[in-house]
């Protein structure tokens, strides 16, 4: 403010931006509100009184020029038209504000990048008058002098960004600096100069590889007079300045306003319709492989397809891996136009597993009854066919919650595959000798009930479940270096089988370069009437606990493991804690150890 005891700058809060006075005293925030329609507003200037600032702000499409009163809360409108206003500052006696415009070189560019100039707007008349100096140059930065009778401004006519300075009486130009790099912000059309009633300068200057302030007056310059048409741009060209080919994009990127606008009785208000188009196509590819179990063929391919917004998405997968009953396929529809999120699903997808086992057996050859060595494997199918509803709600960038509900019908396939030998029996041992046939058959329900005590019965499961989720982690090359990520839900079942399952994953990782110390706490349970009766979790999977393979079970035709069996691994309920130290070995120069592009 003019008594330099408020500071006003704008936030970014909840899609839109807000203003914000404090007290430069204490820090203590003074005002924090909205602007009306303008949702997102820059470049503040305080009036001489400190009663009002100033602000150019987008609305609807136009960059327009707004009024905020501080004592009534009042936004006015001062500029409304298709021209961009920008970067405004008020005249010492506050009358007057000066700004940067398009409205002198819109109606007249055939480029697509319209240069600025400058205008000022009288408050009393509500009248706006152009300064047309430097056409095709950018003009920005505009202020007034203490006394009113200059506008100093910041123009690249000459190839740099210098300070300039235009005497609104005499309608003459004086030329301020002569800087090499020029006077400049982090982007072109940041702020970089300011003035003070007292007449000081503040300016950002750009010079070995770094952005320093400096402090002059204005008396301290040697102003040197330059014609108001005189520009050069070649300083600021970059080679080669002509394209050795035809430059076809540019050249109607320049001509951009000469083709005919579109009128605008021409346009209509239609609602919005969603038309999906192929985003991302990926994982897609084919093979084909036959072994002494048959042929086989692995597949798949997925796609994204959503709008022109991204507001509502399509997901589609399909994937088969081994033989036809292995086709797995999911359709997916997400809805992200609100702060809630919703989508609906559908899936069949296959799981499968085998059990291995060998033995004599009595099989017929040649219409005669003959006993023989038998290798078995059971492969065993469970098909999920599932119909799922979920929302979320993101409560910031890193954490949200999950509801979701569904139906799903579990059903079974069972296949085995047969290989029967002859054998010789030494001592009461068993060696299989030559191969005598192999043979596949599909197991019905009561046949595997007889034999294994099991009934893969069908059965169908409806589910309510939800979530907090939290992940700010950030990823290296297989996994994330840093941060957390988190997932602590329950999940309610009703239908054939009766429980309630809660979740609990929590994630560190601390980098410490080249190392990352990664820690995970896990834990699954199942708890109801029917918690036992679904086939049991097994924790020795890899992606949970490394290191448990089959051999730690079963070796050489022993199953002697120093009574550590198997089943410790399985049960209803799982709880695994780990830690790693990762060390990535080949990969970007930055993080791996030996540079790679794999």
């Amino acid at each position: 403010s003019p008594d330099g005891k408020r500071f006003a700058f704008s936030v970014f809060n909840a899609g839109r931006n807000k203003l914000v006075i404090v007290d430069v005293g204490s820090g203590r925030v003074l005002e924090e509100t909205s602007m009306g329609k303008a949702k997102q507003f820059s470049n503040l200037s305080w009036s001489p009184n400190g009663n009002d600032i100033v602000f150019n702000a987008l609305a609807e499409g136009q960059n327009d020029l707004y009024l905020y009163n501080i004592p009534t809360k009042k936004v006015t409108q001062l500029t409304n038209d298709k021209y961009t206003d920008y970067q405004p500052s008020f005249s010492h006696d506050g009358k007057k504000i000066v700004f940067s415009s398009d409205r002198s070189t819109y109606d007249q560019s055939l480029a697509q990048t319209i240069p600025f100039n400058l205008a000022v707007y009288d408050l009393s008349a509500k009248t706006t008058t152009d300064i047309k100096i430097f056409n095709g140059a950018n003009n920005l930065n505009p202020a007034f002098s203490a006394d009113d009778q200059y506008v100093y401004f910041l123009s690249n006519r000459d190839g740099f960004r210098n300070m300039y300075r235009y005497k609104l009486s005499a309608g003459t130009t004086e030329q301020m600096t002569d800087l090499f790099t020029g006077i400049s912000g982090i982007t072109e059309f940041s702020p970089a100069l300011s003035l003070s009633a007292q007449n000081d300068v503040v300016y950002s200057y750009y010079r070995s590889q770094r952005y320093t302030i400096y402090n002059a007056k204005t008396t301290d310059f040697k102003p040197k007079p330059v014609e108001n048409q005189a520009i050069n741009f070649d300083a600021a060209l970059l080679p080669p300045p002509k394209s050795v080919g035809v430059d076809l994009i540019n050249t109607n990127l320049n001509n951009f306003l000469a083709y005919q606008k579109i009128a605008v009785d021409s346009i209509s208000n239609i609602p919005f319709k969603p038309q999906f188009k192929l985003d991302y196509l990926g994982s897609s590819g084919i093979g084909a492989g036959v072994s002494r179990y048959g042929a086989g063929l692995a597949s798949g391919i997925q796609g994204l397809f959503s709008d022109i917004t991204g507001r509502n998405q399509i997901y589609a997968g399909a994937a088969v891996n081994g033989q036809i009953y292995d086709f797995g396929a999911q359709l997916a529809y997400i809805n992200q136009q609100g702060r809630w999120n919703f989508g609906v699903g559908i899936s069949h997808i296959p799981f499968q597993y085998a059990t291995y086992r060998e033995g004599i057996t009595n099989i017929t050859r040649n219409n005669k009854p003959v006993s023989a060595y038998e290798t078995r494997y059971d492969l065993t199918r469970t098909y999920q066919d599932a119909l799922q509803i979920f929302t979320s709600y993101p409560f910031s960038k890193v954490t949200r919650l999950e509801f979701g509900g569904g139906a799903s019908r579990y059903s079974y396939r069972v296949d085995r595959y047969s290989t029967y030998y002859n054998y010789t029996t030494v001592n009461n041992y068993i060696t299989p000798t030559n191969g005598l046939y192999s043979d596949h058959t599909r197991i019905t329900r009561e046949q595997y009930r007889n034999e294994t005590g099991y009934d893969l019965m069908p059965f169908s499961l409806f589910q309510l479940n939800t979530a907090l989720i939290g992940d700010n982690s950030y990823f290296g090359i297989a996994s994330p270096l840093a941060g957390y990520r988190y997932r602590i839900g329950i999940e309610g079942n009703v239908g054939d089988y009766k429980f309630f399952a809660p979740t609990i994953d929590l994630r560190k990782y601390v980098r410490t370069k080249p190392f990352t110390f990664a820690g995970r706490i896990y834990g699954y349970g199942r708890f109801g009437n029917s918690s036992q009766a679904l086939f049991p979790l097994f924790i020795g999977y890899p992606y949970l606990i490394r290191g448990y393979e089959a051999t730690s079970f079963y070796n050489h035709n022993s199953r002697n493991t120093g009574n550590f069996t198997i089943n410790q691994l399985q049960g209803s309920r799982t709880a695994v804690a780990n830690f790693e130290v990762r060390l990535p070995f080949t990969g970007p120069e930055k993080l791996s150890q030996i540079k790679s592009k794999f």
